[in-house]
């Protein structure tokens, strides 16, 4: 109870000096001390109570009423009573709000907003009323409100919402670090924000206000909402300081112009804030998207090594054992009939061996695992009997040191697919009499297979099955795919271009 009576003994005296500060400095803006009370002070009151327990709130308005009371009495001005009016009746509105003030943004937003907009509707039924200058009233109310309750939320934000180091020697040996680009980017804005309020030529004047819209959307697109308040709140300093008369004119212009700054700058920041957060979400999500899809197609490679395994030694045994019993028949049965069906049942297992053999470096090449990635393309070059074919095929390979040892399973397998298909199409496609295989392996892995054919046209790319799943597989790789054809002209043919993160 002790504690809670210093706070608020404190909160009172401070909120009462910073009060009346506000309230000298609106005296100064609008010459008028009734419509001073209602431009910043009311404007800090309805940021704190909103920010603050309801159990500090008769501090709040303590120190409000009690100023307002000596500040009639000192200047003789008893119509002050309405004003008091307005301040009491906002009590049950921020009451109401206090309620609902919580969770994003933008719903603190759009309540900082109703409290705003109800206040000054009161402001204005209270005091505009009895003195004859309701829209002034009103206008003076909301942009006190627009100007002062958000910079209030950006300091409850700093102070409340930011997780702060505990205070202890490592914290207190650590140097200070002055951030002073963003000072002078402050002060540079700043002083710009002056000359041109006071260079500008009488006749340009009226434009002055529209540039101070730079300075917003610099600060907002560098630092989001809390940027684009700053950036106001060194505006409207520029706009006073600047003020040479005191006509209700010139008052008008302004507090419409500051009105008009914060609430741009307000809704400004928090759109770019709000674009940065969904851009945030989507590369988290596009990074997700991708860990899952190297886990899938590392999950599929696995399922295929162990189909691959238990097919290669089951039908192999089974075909060894049938190939041992048509041999038995073959003697036991020494006949012209059993001679021919031991014969074509040691035929067909053959050709069930041969034709496993083939599916099973589909599924899963065994010389990849046997030999490594560069033997393996080599092998299938081989294989594929390209020189038979008139076919030319030179593989070069540059890597760092120790750095092809490196590459995974899925990286390997997913470059020697890719290499696979490539030569089939060029063997059965391209009429090609040279290609170049090219590995290079540093921060990662590229791959570029280029022969000199026919090519063919742009909206013929990837049609087929197997480069478009080669496609697919590189991109869930979180690499890039890239096929590019000429079918005529000194660079005559197609290249094949893969890059993919050394995983």
């Amino acid at each position: 109870m002790r504690n809670f009576a210093i706070t608020s003994l404190c909160s009172w005296l401070l909120i009462s000096c910073c009060w009346f500060c506000l309230w000298i400095i609106a005296s100064y803006f609008t010459l008028d001390p009734e419509l001073a009370v209602l431009f910043f002070p009311f404007a800090m009151r309805l940021g704190i109570t909103l920010h603050t327990p309801k159990a500090y709130w008769p501090a709040v308005y303590g120190a409000e009423w009690w100023l307002m009371v000596s500040l009639a009495i000192l200047l003789e001005q008893p119509q002050w009573i309405s004003v008091m009016a307005a301040s009491l009746l906002s009590l049950p509105i921020l009451w109401l709000a206090h309620r609902h003030y919580h969770g994003s943004q933008w719903r603190r937003l759009c309540v900082m907003g109703a409290v705003i907009g109800i206040t000054a509707l009161i402001n204005t039924l209270a005091v505009g009323l009895s003195n004859g200058h309701s829209l002034m009233v009103l206008l003076v109310s909301i942009t006190g409100g627009l100007m002062l309750v958000p910079s209030c939320y950006l300091i409850w934000s700093y102070l409340f919402q930011r997780a702060w180091i505990p205070l202890t020697v490592n914290l207190v040996s650590r140097p200070v670090e002055l951030r002073s680009r963003h000072v002078v980017l402050y002060a540079t804005l700043f002083i710009i924000s002056i000359a041109i309020q006071l260079g500008l030529p009488d006749e340009m004047r009226r434009f002055a206000p529209f540039c101070l819209a730079i300075p917003i959307i610099l600060l907002a697109f560098r630092y989001g909402w809390q940027g684009a308040l700053l950036g106001t709140l060194l505006n409207s300093v520029a706009l006073i300081a600047a003020r040479t008369g005191g006509s209700n004119l010139e008052i008008t212009d302004l507090l419409l112009s500051l009105s008009a700054q914060s609430l741009t700058g307000i809704l400004l920041g928090m759109g770019i804030q709000r674009q940065r957060e969904l851009n945030q979400k989507l590369r988290h999500e596009l990074a997700r998207n991708h860990s899952l899809s190297r886990q899938l197609v590392k999950a599929e490679e696995s399922v295929r090594r162990e189909v691959a395994r238990e097919l290669h030694d089951e039908i192999g045994q089974n075909i060894t054992a049938i190939r041992t019993q048509a041999s038995i028949i073959q003697r036991v049965e020494n006949t012209p009939l059993g001679n021919n069906c031991a014969s074509t049942i040691e035929s067909l297992s053959l050709n069930i061996y041969d034709t496993t053999k083939g599916l099973l470096t589909q599924l899963r090449p065994k010389s990849l695992d046997d030999l490594g990635l560069e033997e393996a393309v080599h092998q299938l070059v081989r294989e594929m009997e390209c020189e038979s074919q008139g076919i030319v095929t030179h593989i070069t390979w540059s890597h760092e040191e120790q750095k092809d040892t490196e590459l995974s399973d899925t990286t390997s397998v997913t470059l020697y697919r890719i290499c696979q298909e490539a030569l089939n199409n060029i063997v059965k496609y391209a009429e090609a009499s040279a290609v170049t295989i090219c590995f290079c392996v540093r921060d990662d892995v590229e791959l570029v297979v280029k022969d000199n054919g026919i090519g063919f046209k742009q909206e013929q790319t990837l049609q087929g099955f197997g480069l478009r799943g080669m496609r697919e597989r590189v991109q869930a790789l979180g690499g890039t795919f890239s096929l590019c054809s000429q079918t005529q002209g000194d660079n005559q043919g197609t290249e094949l271009r893969v890059i993919l993160p050394a995983l």
